[in-house]
């Protein structure tokens, strides 16, 4: 469950709620961050510094670092001090300047970013995010787009911004090199903070130009299907900027694994908004409804990227399940995963036909007991599942329906091949003890799974998840917070919560917010 405030948990269950979505699209040059050559700088930078940031599509801080700077270092618990030794641990930091601006917000000398590309990029714009958790900013500054012969292509001076993240809409072809200087601050006595630079134009858009958006995710217990999260909206294009044939729109610049990130918000008693993420998302596919002047986008994850990568080994590499998974997203250019540590005990001959690397993913988490499924962070998670107690209450207040309660087939066998090589398997079997008539599940072609050990794990994980064979299925007001594999309790007619881990998450909001979540439980 997302961790929230009091606040929000009081607010989101209350009898009148007032929801909000905000959906951020960054339609940048995905190719850009990594063809960046070099970050260079004409001033000292300050030691928490790490410019390397400023291009690895993170936007806010979640730290906030004491430094010495007028009237900046609050004492009211906001703050931490950095870690000088092992500068990774002060999370996301960007450009960091050493040198101050006077009382009057003016630099001396100007703070400049130079970024260098290794071949040419356009883009639909430029986005700078200065200092979001402080509310700080660069008023006047210059953003400048260079070609291969540093021949300028676009420069955009501006002043008395007040904005945080700062985007410029233009049609910048093919640039080599793009360069800020920053000439003033906001507030006086401040070094200069640059959080992210994109190469491309960054909307947000929220209650005023959001006409819905829809998040479905889902995992299978048992890990025998792969589903991946989908998150699709549809904006406002009644300036048909996503139409094909505007020669001035974004059109020609969509491409595949954009960043989309996703929240939705609940509005406090207070009025302050409070939001809960839905997603860190990757581009898919977008369309242009003419006739309704709207434009639907939609997004999945890196999970379904894996399926691009193959990998195969057709000779013995002993390995455990740990490493093979580390060796498969290395293969997959992918490093936003977690993997349980119990993956680090079995072990496996690492045999497998040429196949995608997301079914090898598959073929890991099954011979390892592990659920698979994506975080709202965009993380890969591998994790042997546990049911514990119920973490939230969805009562009658707050469902429209009776919950509906379906009974999946009784298992009453299990049986799993294991491979000594890649010709030759051997079955073990187990089955449901007092059981005469159910289903026999096989999994016959996990060439990972080497011994009888294995197997028989494998084959009684399998058996004991089955058990969890009651579906619930509930459609009410939801909550944002809830997320896949949290256990939950489901009020009934008939008394007795019944407890239920979530498998499925449907999230649909149109100004308003509604759900659908199924989830399964023991059969008492």
């Amino acid at each position: 469950m997302h961790p929230t405030s009091q606040a929000y948990k009081d607010t989101v269950y209350a009898p009148v709620r007032t929801t909000t979505a905000r959906v951020t699209f960054d339609i940048s040059d995905i190719t850009a961050a990594d063809d960046v050559t070099s970050i260079a700088t004409t001033t000292e930078l300050a030691s928490i510094s790490q410019k390397a940031q400023i291009n690895n599509n993170v936007r806010e801080a979640k730290t906030n670092l004491a430094t010495l700077e007028q009237d900046r270092f609050k004492l009211d618990g906001s703050f931490s001090f950095a870690d000088d030794v092992t500068p990774a641990n002060n999370g996301e930091v960007g450009f960091v300047s050493s040198v101050l601006c006077n009382g009057a917000g003016t630099f001396t000398t100007p703070q400049t970013i130079t970024v260098n590309f290794g071949s040419n990029h356009s883009s639909a714009g430029l986005t700078v995010t200065f200092d979001v958790f402080n509310n700080e900013y660069a008023t006047d500054f210059n953003l400048s787009a260079y070609n291969a012969t540093g021949g300028l292509i676009d420069s955009v001076d501006v002043t008395g911004n007040t904005e945080t993240i700062r985007s410029f809409l233009g049609q910048f072809l093919n640039y080599k090199k793009v360069v800020l200087t920053i000439n003033k601050w906001c507030v006086g006595n401040r070094r200069a903070r640059v959080l992210e630079i994109d190469f491309g134009f960054l909307i947000t858009y929220n209650d005023d130009s959001l006409i819905s958006c829809n998040l479905i995710e889902e995992m299978d217990m048992t890990s025998g299907q792969l589903p991946s999260p989908e998150f699709r909206f549809t904006v406002d294009n009644s300036e048909r900027l996503f139409n094909i044939l505007n020669p001035t729109g974004f059109y020609k610049y969509l491409q595949q694994r954009q960043q989309v990130i996703a929240d939705l918000g609940m509005v406090l008693e207070n009025g302050k908004i409070e939001y809960v993420p839905l997603g860190n998302y990757l581009l898919w596919e977008w369309m242009s409804e003419e006739g309704s002047l709207t434009a639907t986008f939609t997004a999945r994850t890196n999970l379904d990227l894996m399926a691009n990568y193959t990998y195969e080994q057709l000779t013995e590499s002993s390995k455990t399940l740990y490493d093979l998974a580390v060796e498969v997203f290395g293969i997959c250019r992918i490093s936003n995963y977690s993997l349980d540590l119990a993956l680090k005990s079995i072990t496996t001959n690492s045999l497998a036909k040429a196949t995608d690397c997301k079914t090898i993913l598959q073929m890991i988490a099954i011979a390892g007991r592990c659920n698979i499924y994506v975080t709202r962070d965009n993380i890969i998670t591998l994790k042997q599942p546990t049911f514990g107690g119920a973490i939230d209450d969805v009562t009658f207040d707050n469902i429209y329906n009776e919950p509906k309660i379906e009974l999946e087939r009784i298992t009453k066998q299990v049986d799993v091949n294991y491979w000594t090589d890649l010709e030759t398997s051997v079955v073990v079997s187990v089955t449901a003890p007092g059981v005469e008539i159910g289903d026999t599940l096989k999994l016959e072609e996990n060439t990972l799974i080497n011994t009888s050990t294995v197997a028989l794990a494998v084959a009684n994980w399998i058996l004991a998840q089955k058990q969890y064979r009651a579906k619930y299925s509930v459609n009410w007001r939801g909550n944002p917070s809830h997320e896949l594999s949290d256990v939950i309790a489901i009020e009934n007619t008939y008394g007795g919560d019944m407890d239920a881990l979530i498998t499925k998450t449907e999230l649909t909001y149109e100004g308003y917010l509604q759900a659908r979540t199924e989830s399964k439980g023991a059969v008492n």
